[in-house]
């Protein structure tokens, strides 16, 4: 938690330092830097997601005590937050809308995906009582897959060598957590084994059932409408406090 909240306080503030050190360019933000703002503004709020997620979580009833497993999941939650530190690449307006696309839309199935797990999240490979509703219905590790969303909307900020890299590194250790993770599953909930063979592991077979599910489940509609007006909301926020940054 503090180390997803210092990546995202470094973040901010950097932001706030490269806005002092060129007023003359954020005195009057153009489109193409709106959406930039609005894509580092849901980078944020996606690295603020992983900060708070690991407090609202009830007892395991079954774990696993391997070393390797625990700290391949610690060093998966640490990349995330780690990629907001890298150095960005100049701004660019498609690589931003798609940043902006994978940011916002990573925050809102987040959310609504956390809202549907409850209590039940976990860092390490651990079993707590099988979710099969909402996004589970649709793919069993949907938190990690919005999660790569999100880490993707970063790294097209990014642009690297050293981004493509961390990319590939946490999809294997995310693909790794997931199977230690159902070992977990399997031995502690006989229900799993069933679950798992109706299920795909992390990708869709239908990429439309999401938005389906957005569209047909109440909750899961208003819940990801106040995530998005919360991020245009911060965006506002942003905007207004410009000028007293650059005057």
């Amino acid at each position: 938690m503090l180390y997803s909240f210092y990546a995202l306080v470094h973040d901010v503030i950097n932001f706030f330092g490269q806005v002092a050190q060129d007023p003359a360019l954020w005195a009057h933000p153009d489109g193409g830097m709106i959406v930039a703002m609005l894509a580092r503004v849901s980078q944020w709020m996606f690295v603020a997601l992983l900060a708070v997620l690991p407090l609202f979580r009830c007892r395991p009833i079954a774990k696993s005590t391997a070393l390797l497993p625990r700290f391949a999941a610690l060093v998966t939650v640490c990349i995330p937050p780690f990629c907001v530190l890298l150095d960005r690449a100049p701004p660019n307006l498609w690589c931003n809308l798609l940043a902006v696309l994978a940011g916002v839309s990573a925050s809102v199935l987040g959310v609504l995906t956390l809202s549907f797990l409850g209590r039940s999240f976990s860092v390490m490979p651990e079993a707590r009582r099988l979710v099969t509703t909402g996004p589970y219905s649709i793919v069993r590790h949907p938190l990690y897959l919005f999660e790569l969303f999100g880490v993707v909307g970063i790294l097209l900020q990014v642009r690297s060598l050293a981004g493509a890299g961390l990319l590939a590194l946490i999809v294997a250790l995310q693909i790794a957590r997931a199977s230690w993770e159902e070992a977990v599953l399997d031995r502690a909930i006989p229900e799993f084994a069933a679950y798992r063979r109706q299920v795909p592991f992390l990708i869709p077979r239908d990429v439309r059932s999401l938005f389906a599910l957005l569209r047909e489940d109440p909750t899961a509609r208003h819940r990801s409408a106040m995530v998005m007006s919360s991020a245009f909301g911060l965006l506002a926020l942003v905007v207004i406090a410009l000028p007293r940054l650059v005057g």
